[in-house]
């Protein structure tokens, strides 16, 4: 599979229900956000090979970044994962929201902590080790659980979320 790196600076046009979507997440979530300004949304309902990951800038209604991201592998092999679990031990992706935390030279390299906000879906984000981090290292195009996405965006996409942002994830 060839990882598109694909950075988007691109104002909302065509994007209205992407836009409206995050600021729905904002309004139910944006209390447990330091940063209320940036959400990023990662839609599950698209392709592996599609960008589904976007950072929206809500105060000026822009996609800021659009980029691919996987999923684990305990949620399918497939191009669209069909499982999602909070378990331990799982490898497969965490719906729900998250808020971002600090970031670490890890594993993976630059890497981003997340904690996991809703107890029946993602709760266990920080014991599962649930990052964002290039998928640059990495020896299938599945990852572990965590939100890994091309190595050319990973800097990029972590120095915009990182320090109380919302991701929220969905399919």
């Amino acid at each position: 599979m060839i990882l598109l790196c694909t950075i988007n600076f691109i104002v909302a046009q065509n994007n209205e229900e992407i836009v409206k979507k995050a600021k729905e997440i904002e309004i139910k979530w944006g209390f447990k956000a330091k940063n209320k300004d940036i959400i990023t949304l990662i839609d599950f309902s698209k392709s592996i090979e599609e960008a589904r990951l976007y950072v929206i800038d809500l105060k000026n209604s822009k996609i800021l970044l659009t980029s691919n991201v996987d999923h684990g592998s305990g949620s399918g092999t497939g191009l669209t994962p069909n499982l999602f679990s909070n378990a331990i031990g799982s490898n497969a992706t965490s719906l729900g929201c998250y808020v971002t935390l600090q970031t670490y030279n890890g594993m993976w390299g630059y890497s981003l902590k997340l904690n996991g906000l809703e107890n029946d879906k993602n709760s266990n984000a920080l014991k599962r080790n649930i990052v964002v981090h290039s998928s640059k290292r990495m020896y299938s195009k599945f990852s572990w659980g965590c939100f890994s996405v091309p190595d050319c965006n990973a800097n990029k996409l972590i120095d915009l979320i990182k320090n109380g942002s919302l991701i929220y994830a969905y399919q």
